[in-house]
């Protein structure tokens, strides 16, 4: 009998260390928790009434997600990126994407598709109502989508994990809606290109929507109170 229960208790605990995990991965991700806050084990564990436990391990997560950092005599803290992290990862993201693309123009599925297509659409209701934040979530969604149309998990989080550090490293970053109307008529141009099959094309929207994203962040570099 004893020997029976102790998976389903393991099983158990790992449902509660990715509740966890997932709530303060939202939290990151959505500014509620700010970059360089302390993820302090007691507190957390107190505030969502579970035990130390599962927040640990959930903070490790985090850590591991490259979301966390953990830091002498602080312990784990949110990460906190500059406009120079951000380059180097629009970098590495943009060589993930670019191969997750081309291979997504053979292998993406209709459902694909229609998730892209929804995403889409909620990306021009946050342009048409200012919402930043809206339009933030959507293109986050909408970059994680375009790294699961190779259908290659590896792939897919590999770019799922960039893109999240990306969020936190240009969020900083000063946007305008002109600057967002620009990333949804580039998202189009890749979606439409996606749709017609044709890789290169999609390839290519996608550079152009990623170097003027680099243009962007280099700009702001350049002024006096990021040198």
């Amino acid at each position: 009998m004893s020997a029976s229960r102790k998976p389903q208790a393991k099983l158990q605990s790992e449902r509660l260390v990715d509740k966890v995990h997932g709530l303060l991965h939202r939290d990151i991700l959505s500014g509620k928790l700010l970059p360089g806050q302390p993820l302090s084990v007691p507190e957390i564990s107190r505030q969502l009434g579970v035990s130390r436990s599962p927040v640990r391990e959930a903070v490790l997560q985090l850590v591991a997600d490259g979301l966390a950092w953990e830091e002498a005599r602080k312990g784990a803290v949110v990460a906190q990126f500059g406009l120079e992290d951000a380059l180097q990862l629009l970098e590495a993201r943009e060589v993930l994407e670019l191969a997750s693309v081309r291979l997504g123009a053979v292998r993406a599925t209709s459902a694909d598709f229609a998730a892209l297509k929804q995403v889409l659409h909620s990306q021009q209701l946050s342009i048409q109502k200012a919402n930043f934040r809206g339009y933030l979530a959507s293109d986050l969604e909408f970059h994680k989508l375009l790294g699961s149309l190779s259908h290659n998990p590896a792939l897919g989080r590999m770019v799922g994990l960039l893109k999240d550090q990306s969020l936190l490293a240009q969020d900083s970053v000063s946007r305008s809606l002109v600057q967002l109307e620009l990333g949804f008529k580039e998202h189009l141009a890749v979606f439409e290109a996606l749709e017609l099959r044709n890789s290169e094309e999609a390839a290519g929207a996608l550079l152009k929507h990623f170097k003027r994203i680099r243009e962007s962040l280099e700009n702001w570099l350049a002024l006096p109170r990021h040198s």
